[in-house]
């Protein structure tokens, strides 16, 4: 779940993390001084807690997704929550079964909103994760290897409960200072905060994200009870880049569960070498161009004295192997304007790549200062190409229209707002009678099995389509594949 990259390899500093003889609260201190003892003490985490579940409900959020800029990422529903944690293997299980918040309209993405209930079972076991899912027409779980998982879900196993807190602290060498306790797990600095129950109420490390930089991950526990003597939070709050990614109320909690999580034989394949990012260049129209080759698409329109690229998403590495494609295919023509659909974070990722080129980047007017903010934020944990050559962004605001034009192509930006995002910018071409979206809808492969029910944001996009009086033949969708306009009518049960 966790969408921040930790700064290094946490698996085998992680896998080591068994309680040993802890570092004692300095000389200096006063007597009445916490120590790891009395806080592991105060939890029932002694040596002989090694495993424990608990169960709740809640909600977990899209991070990234909010559907304005500056907005809490939109929330699912869990009405199922369980957590499995081996502390002594380490290992940790977490199923969770979501659906639709209460409110309406359901607004935002990550897959909002769902068209069905949704189950998501996610397993680490030293250094092997996997995920599990259930088929719907039954049968066994299918076993999917996600070892690039596997350091972000050690992290969750040792900081999502209390005890794992204190047993990673008095594994790595902690010190105390005005009741906070500070280690390392690898080089990922930990800080916990604790009460004066001896009771930890939070925890808080740094990791990088693509968009945000240096990002906080807080978890916070409060509302303690007792389980068989236990004490664990009955809510349990995460927040990430300053609003909630998962917020839970326990109903259940078993110390010494003796869950054994196994790893399947599946789920040992070892974690291929990093693909080199590929970008395929197709031709659609005159002067224009579908860069694919991923699972987010951009295009490339080219003009009499400059190119306008549509989207620079998910990375920087992602982003500068668009550029290079697009001044492959165009040597002699320099790229001026990046254009950025909306603020969701995997459409994201590259804009500070593309800032750090001096490109100037087009936006819904609502983005502007948000997009401001991001090109000066900190990238200490893992520097990119803005923060190793700073450049003043350019960001160019859009209303509700934007042509560019001239005598060889012309290009028309226009809002159309969804429950999926406030400010979205879709590009239409005249001449090619082409419309470049993202997310409204995402042309299916062929031969794909129709959805289980119709998106209310694919109906919201023919209608904006409708009401803008534009002419389109063909779609060529951010995610998915070139399609046609009826494909779309029949994709909205039109």
């Amino acid at each position: 779940m966790q969408k921040v990259i930790v700064a290094v390899v946490l698996a085998a500093a992680l896998q080591t993390a068994r309680p040993h003889a802890q570092t004692a609260t300095p000389a200096a201190a006063p007597a009445s001084a916490v120590t790891l003892d009395a806080v592991a003490k105060a939890l029932g985490a002694s040596t002989r807690l090694t495993s424990l579940q608990f169960s709740a409900t809640g909600s977990n959020h899209a991070y990234g997704q909010a559907w304005k800029a500056d907005m809490a990422w939109p929330a699912f529903k869990i009405f199922s929550y369980t957590a499995t944690f081996d502390y002594a293997t380490p290992a940790m299980r977490i199923d969770l079964q979501r659906t639709n918040p209460d409110t309406t309209p359901v607004r935002g993405g990550g897959g909002l909103p769902l068209l069905a209930p949704q189950q998501q079972i996610q397993v680490v076991s030293g250094k092997v994760a996997w995920n599990l899912a259930t088929p719907a027409n039954g049968g066994a779980p299918i076993v999917t290897p996600a070892p690039a998982a596997v350091n972000d879900r050690l992290l969750t196993l040792w900081t999502l409960t209390p005890q794992g807190v204190i047993k990673a602290a008095m594994a790595n060498n902690a010190t105390i200072a005005a009741r906070v306790i500070s280690f390392k797990i690898g080089d990922t600095q930990v800080k916990a905060n604790v009460g004066p129950a001896n009771l930890i109420t939070s925890v808080r490390t740094v990791g990088d994200a693509a968009v945000l930089g240096d990002t906080v991950t807080e978890t916070t526990f409060s509302n303690y009870d007792e389980y068989r003597g236990v004490k664990f939070p009955t809510h349990i709050v995460q927040k990430q880049g300053g609003y909630p990614v998962l917020d839970l109320t326990v109903s259940a909690v078993r110390p010494q569960s003796n869950v054994l999580v196994d790893v399947p034989a599946a789920a040992q394949a070892a974690a291929p070498a990093p693909a080199a990012v590929r970008v395929d260049t197709q031709k659609v129209a005159d002067g224009v161009y579908y860069l694919t080759g991923g699972s987010h698409h951009s295009v490339a329109v080219e003009f009499k004295d400059f190119v306008v690229v549509i989207e620079a998403p998910q990375t920087d590495d992602r982003a500068v192997a668009v550029f290079d494609a697009v001044k492959k295919m165009i040597p002699n023509k320099p790229i001026k304007y990046v254009v950025n659909s909306h603020n969701h974070f995997d459409h994201l990722g590259g804009v500070r790549a593309a800032m750090a080129e001096g490109y100037t980047i087009v936006t819904h007017a609502s983005n502007k200062l948000y997009y401001e903010r991001i090109a000066a934020m900190p990238h200490t944990v893992n520097p990119d190409r803005l923060a190793k050559s700073p450049k003043k962004a350019v960001v160019e605001g859009v209303a509700d229209k934007r042509v560019f034009t001239d005598d060889t192509n012309t290009l028309e930006l226009y809002r159309v707002s969804t429950d999926h995002n406030d400010g979205m910018l879709v590009a239409y071409l005249p001449k090619a009678r082409l419309l470049v979206e993202a997310d409204m809808w995402n042309p299916p492969a062929a031969n794909a099995p129709p959805a289980p029910a119709i998106s209310p944001v694919t109906v919201q996009l023919v209608e904006g389509i409708r009401k803008l009086n534009l002419d389109v033949q063909q779609i060529a969708g951010l995610h998915g594949r070139l399609a046609t306009m009826q494909e779309l009518r029949t994709a909205a049960g039109m």
